[in-house]
């Protein structure tokens, strides 16, 4: 019996032939895209101010001395926020209000201050130095009216600047705090809302400035390592192999696994690897290039694949599937070891990605990478 798959039509489906190259570089400065990227995630959090306590009027310009260099420290009783991803701890006060976001965006954490502002902590990695990120920073963003100076602060127990700066776009000013711990690029930025052009409340800073103080790395362990390791379990009732695989610290991974199933998630905000063993019978892809088949196959000689290679020496094509809503989805095919065709699902089990509808094409490479460091455990 033939398993028909119908071609689907989507204009941000170009996926090529070409092999795609790992962007695993441990030793490389991030791309410009990430430092612009930094800077969109500030503007949207401005935005997300404005949204979530509504504009009551503009307010004239005002400005906001930085801070001195006075020793101050958090209250005991102020409750504490970790993220374990990126390994840190900081205590806030009572009044001041997380804001409950989706459980996949990792790299940033929101609090409402007193219905006055927003507190946006987000964590990155980079090869930079400090002094380095903000120049490039101030280079980069041709928006940012440049703070006329830093201010020396200590975050926990580490050194870090404290600035003022000026978003002529949006009509605000932020006060970022800006620490580097190993490769981690820790920002703490307070974005005034209500109507507000910026923080002037005396109380407030300094109880942003005592927050910073509680701040603490919660594993030192994983400062400077870039790859993670996993090793799945073998599921004895099933054909499928275990594997290992590596993947960047800045993804979160979690295993299911039953009697007779395995599922393991790969993700980072919107977009998911996931690796899937169940009980289910092998299909051949049948590609534009795949000789004859008689049996049970998938036409997919519509589609434009990616081939590339695994560590282990195993040849997959990565094909985009469908769109559904806002959601794309990408299938793979595995080359027999010995025989002309491709087969679904793989050695592994059915692998899948999710990724948005317009997705950025670095990302999906950055998916690649972890899905060529696949080793089967014999």
């Amino acid at each position: 019996m033939i398993m028909q798959v119908q071609p689907q039509t989507d204009p941000v489906q170009s996926l090529t032939s070409t092999p795609v190259t790992s962007p695993f570089k441990p030793n490389s400065p991030p791309k410009l895209v990430y430092l612009v990227g930094g800077i969109a995630t500030i503007l949207v959090s401005v935005a997300l101010a404005i949204v979530f306590f509504g504009s009551r009027g503009t307010a004239a310009p005002q400005t906001t001395r930085p801070s001195d260099t006075t020793a101050v420290t958090a209250d005991p009783a102020w409750p504490k926020f970790a993220n374990p991803t990126y390994f840190y701890e900081i205590a806030l006060p009572i009044k001041w209000v997380n804001i409950k976001r989706s459980p996949i965006i990792l790299d940033t954490m929101l609090f409402d201050v007193e219905a006055v502002a927003i507190l946006e902590i987000n964590a990155s990695k980079t090869t930079m130095s400090l002094d380095e990120y903000l120049s490039q920073f101030d280079a980069t963003n041709k928006d940012l009216v440049k703070p006329k100076s830093s201010s020396p602060i200590k975050v926990g127990l580490y050194d870090g600047y404290e600035r003022a700066e000026t978003w002529p776009s949006s009509g605000l000013q932020v006060i970022t705090s800006y620490v580097k711990v190993s490769d981690m690029l820790y920002t703490f930025t307070l974005i005034p809302s209500a109507g507000k052009n910026a923080i002037t409340n005396e109380s407030i800073l300094r109880d942003y400035r005592s927050s910073l103080s509680s701040f603490m790395i919660t594993d030192t362990a994983q400062l400077g390592v870039d790859l993670k390791d996993y090793q799945s379990k073998k599921i004895e009732n099933l054909a499928f192999s275990a594997f290992t695989l590596k993947y960047p610290q800045s993804w979160v991974l979690s295993e299911k696994a039953g009697d007779n199933t395995l599922d393991v998630s790969i993700y980072r905000n919107n977009y998911e690897i996931t690796i899937s063993q169940k009980s289910i019978g092998k299909a051949v892809c049948l590609f534009s290039d795949s000789p004859s088949f008689e049996g049970s196959s998938g036409d997919l000689r519509s589609k434009q694949f990616s081939e590339f290679e695994t560590i282990a020496g195993t040849t997959l094509r990565r094909y985009f599937n469908a769109n559904s809503g806002d959601k794309s989805t990408m299938f793979f095919c595995e080359k027999q070891k010995e025989g002309p065709y491709f087969e679904t699902p793989l050695t592994i089990g059915g692998l899948v990605y999710y990724v948005p509808a317009k997705y950025d094409a670095d990302i999906i490479k950055e998916m690649d990478a972890i899905i060529k460091s696949i080793t089967i455990v014999q």
